[in-house]
């Protein structure tokens, strides 16, 4: 059986998806409807209100991929007509609207959140390794990414896009949001975040392009993310140290290195004063890379058909926004912030930035999109 789908959004990754639904990368999967003000795919019925494609009952299943500021309308809208709904990411500008959409999902639809990097073959190995406890009891992580470089047309071109109206952040809700959903994804949620923020530093924009955050797990376990999108060439660099072990990667390799006995009893018990414990190192061996979004989408359409689990179910993006909005309250109050946040108090700060600025006007110039080039 075929699920058909609504596309709402044509803009950069509405395109990327409508190409995928389109493709034979998605053979349950048929793309019939397109909501957009300007769309030209052959056999695909075009519609400008997305009501009315919600009552021309021409799909089994909404995708949305409009600007973050329209998710939650949308999400709700299509729920309430009893479509199947996968939100691109995040789901909302902040935990609060994102858990109001959680909360009014009926029982037997099936809503997803597309976080696709779950399945970029590094971060599934490495989650496979960390549910194996192949380097012990987790110690410490650290993880920079400064290449999520964007230059300034990118900002420009768009309306949105890098505007507290429009995004409710930058840096942290657009691209880094994937970090911050693999962070947790592998080690759960801190319990204190304390942070140091960019706004505006790199780019003309009035939201955050850099950010230094460091977090606290109640187990002991600590953690810094470094982050920025307008350093070039940028790195992608992660740490995550064990008892018994630790594994890197450097944005093209993932290396492991292991030993038998706990560090932390070498360290209580040796008489060697300069003793450094020994550990074996050996290069992973990767699955071969895959089209992420292809997965999620026929991950849906089998759950849509009862032969899966939905494996990012809505609730799975609340944990990065946590930590996006944690970060961004950190900064703001200049203090350590609790996680789960105070999603009353995140919301009326985030408001008041809202209420204090509007979308831009974009410039009307000729630019180049290749969209291979955004994912990192």
């Amino acid at each position: 059986m075929t699920v058909h789908i609504g596309l709402v959004g044509f803009g950069n990754i509405g395109k990327e998806h409508a190409k995928l639904l389109q493709s034979d990368t998605t053979p349950g999967l048929e793309l019939t409807a397109v909501c957009a003000r300007n769309v030209d795919l052959e056999g695909v019925a075009h519609y400008v209100d997305f009501s009315e494609m919600l009552a021309a009952n021409v799909c089994d299943a909404i995708v949305i991929a409009t600007p973050t500021l329209d998710h939650p309308e949308k999400a709700e809208a299509a729920l309430s007509r009893g479509y199947h709904v996968l939100i691109e990411k995040p789901i909302a500008m902040s935990v609060q609207q994102a858990e109001r959409v959680v909360q009014v999902v009926p029982e037997g639809q099936i809503c997803g959140v597309m976080l696709n990097q779950r399945h970029h073959p590094v971060f599934a190995k490495i989650k496979a390794l960390l549910d194996q406890q192949v380097i012990g009891p987790i110690v410490r992580y650290q993880w920079t990414m400064t290449a999520w470089y964007r230059p300034d047309i990118y900002y420009q071109v768009s309306s949105w896009r890098g505007t507290w109206p429009g995004e409710g952040g930058g840096l942290l809700i657009n691209q880094c949001i994937h970090n911050l959903d693999v962070l947790q994804w592998w080690l759960g949620l801190p319990s204190v975040v304390s942070a140091h923020v960019g706004f505006g530093k790199f780019h003309d924009i009035e939201v955050e392009d850099e950010v230094s955050a460091h977090f606290q797990h109640d187990s002991g376990v600590t953690g810094t993310l470094v982050a920025s999108s307008g350093e070039a060439p940028g790195i992608n660099s992660l740490d995550i140290i064990g008892d018994r072990g630790m594994l890197r990667f450097d944005g093209d390799e993932l290396k492991l290195w292991t030993r038998e006995r706990s560090v932390a009893r070498d360290r209580a018990e040796t008489r060697e004063m300069f003793d450094v414990p020994e550990f074996s190192s050996e290069l992973i061996e990767l699955e071969p890379t895959v089209s992420q979004h292809a997965n999620i989408f026929n991950n849906f359409a089998d759950a849509i058909e009862g032969r899966a689990d939905l494996a990012t179910p809505l609730s799975e993006g609340l944990g990065s926004l946590q930590l996006a909005n944690g970060i961004l309250l950190s900064a703001w109050q200049e203090e350590s912030v609790a996680i789960p946040i105070d999603a009353d108090t995140y919301e009326q700060l985030l408001q008041s930035k809202i209420g204090a600025t509007e979308l831009r006007t974009p410039l009307d110039v000729e630019v180049n999109i290749d969209m291979e080039k955004s994912y990192r």
